[in-house]
C-alpha cells in the first residue's frame, strides 16, 4: 500500500452556519387532542405557505399542571399537518421526561415569558435597519434588536421580521412579523396592505382574515390588543 493511501483527509466533514429562521410556537391552552388535530389542520390550511415545513416548539406553560401528556400523539398531529416538531418549552420535570422519550428535546428557544415586565426589559430596540431596494419572493430580512424600515416594494413570498416595529412605505405583499422575540408592543405600519400574513409577537392574521376586514385608503397600523391582532387607519 502506498504512503498516499495512508494519508488521512483532514478536511472538516461539517461546518456550522448561523441563520435566522424563527420557530413557530404552538402554545397548548387546553388538552384535547381530538380538537387539537382539527384546529391545527384548519390553521395550516388557511396559511399553507407560512406553516408547511415550519419548525414547531410546543409550549407547555398553560398545561403544566395536567401531568404527563401523550407527546407521541401530539407529534403525529404535527407531522400529519406537515409541521416539524423540534422541541418543548415550559411544563414540569415529568412532562419534560415524557417529551424527551417521545423525541421532543427541551429547548430554550423563544423562552416563555413569566410576566409582561421581563419581556419589556429583554427586548431593547435601540437602532433601525433601513432597506431601500425591493424585497423579492424568497428573500428574508430580519432586524435584530431593531425596527425595520423598508422604502421599497415587498413581493409575495418575501418575509420581513423585526424584534421591534416594521415600517413599509411601498406595497406590502409578502409576510411581516414584528416583535418576533415576544415584544407585544411592536407594530407594523404600511401604506398599502396586501400582505399574505401579518404577525405581532406570534399572534397573526392571514390574507383571508384581512380580506374580511374593512379596507383603508390611508396608511394603516397593525397592533396587538387583548391577544388579538388589530388593523386600523392612521
Amino acid at each position: 500500500m502506498s504512503d498516499s493511501n495512508l494519508v488521512m483527509d483532514r478536511r472538516s466533514c461539517f461546518r456550522f452556519k448561523t441563520s435566522f429562521s424563527p420557530c413557530t410556537i404552538l402554545q397548548l391552552a387546553r388538552y384535547d387532542l381530538e380538537e387539537l388535530s382539527k384546529q391545527v389542520s384548519t390553521a395550516v390550511n388557511r396559511a399553507p405557505n407560512f406553516f408547511i415545513g415550519s419548525p414547531v416548539i410546543l409550549d407547555l406553560e398553560e398545561v403544566r399542571t395536567l401531568g404527563v401528556l401523550d407527546f407521541n400523539r401530539i407529534k403525529q398531529i404535527l407531522i400529519a399537518n406537515n409541521l416539524v416538531p423540534v422541541g418543548v418549552r415550559g411544563g414540569d420535570v415529568e412532562q419534560h421526561a415524557a417529551a424527551v422519550d417521545a423525541g421532543f428535546p427541551v429547548v430554550t428557544i423563544g423562552k416563555a415569558k413569566q410576566s409582561d415586565e421581563p419581556i419589556k426589559k429583554s427586548v431593547q430596540v435601540s437602532q433601525t435597519k433601513l432597506v431601500t431596494t425591493p424585497i423579492r419572493s424568497g428573500m428574508q430580512v430580519y432586524a435584530k434588536d431593531a425596527d425595520l424600515i423598508v422604502i421599497a416594494p415587498v413581493s409575495p413570498g418575501a418575509e420581513l421580521l423585526a424584534d421591534g416595529n416594521i415600517h413599509v412605505y411601498g406595497p406590502l405583499r409578502g409576510r411581516a412579523l414584528a416583535g418576533v422575540q415576544g415584544n407585544t408592543q411592536a407594530r407594523i405600519f404600511c401604506r398599502t396592505l396586501e400582505a399574505e400574513l401579518v404577525a405581532i409577537a406570534g399572534y397573526y392574521l392571514v390574507k383571508e382574515d384581512m380580506q374580511n376586514l374593512p379596507s383603508h385608503d390611508s396608511m394603516v397600523q397593525v397592533y396587538l390588543e387583548n391577544e388579538q391582532v388589530r388593523i386600523a387607519a392612521m
